[in-house]
């Protein structure tokens, strides 16, 4: 007679807490839901966009506020050691209209970053060949929050080639 070989069963689970190791935070936790809408309210008011796209947006402004605190944290807050890294277009955009609500974002700085985030308009050779935002990038990958590549990965500035005024501290 011919032998069958043993009907072998498997079953493959994913442990849930190997899921939320690997899973990328939600940029929204990072403030209150009460800041978050005020930012998202005022995007969509301001550049007349839908709300899906302002959220997007101010997620990513967020996750890169928190690149640039922890970054400003690792060199102790000295201005000599800062490192430098730009948003793109479309990120800053967010960033003006964010500033717009002076409290809210001063309150969104200080829970975010540790520190306000001034907005120092330049343009010099290290953004203009990509060397800052490729930084920029990395710090926000480090931050373990979600980074939607479609708000980043377009090539330019923030900055117009007019904006050649070197950082300022005060």
């Amino acid at each position: 007679p011919a032998r069958c070989a043993p009907e072998v069963h498997m079953t493959v689970t994913i442990e849930p807490a190997a899921q939320a190791a690997t899973a990328p935070k939600d940029p929204r936790e990072l403030v209150t839901a009460e800041m978050f809408q005020a930012m998202v309210e005022d995007v969509v008011v301001f550049d007349k966009v839908t709300r899906v796209y302002a959220e997007a947006g101010v997620e990513q402004f967020l996750v890169f506020l928190k690149a640039w605190g922890d970054t400003m944290r690792e060199v102790g807050g000295d201005p000599r050691a800062w490192v430098k890294f730009a948003p793109s277009p479309a990120v800053d955009k967010i960033w003006h209209r964010s500033m717009m609500r002076t409290r809210n974002f001063e309150a969104v700085c200080d829970m975010v970053a540790g520190r306000y985030m001034h907005h120092l308009p330049i343009m010099d050779e290290d953004i203009r060949s990509g060397a800052a935002s490729e930084r920029g990038l990395a710090a926000m990958r480090a931050t373990g929050y979600r980074l939607d590549l479609e708000w980043w990965l377009d090539g330019e500035s923030c900055c117009p080639e007019n904006c050649a005024q070197p950082p300022r501290t005060v």
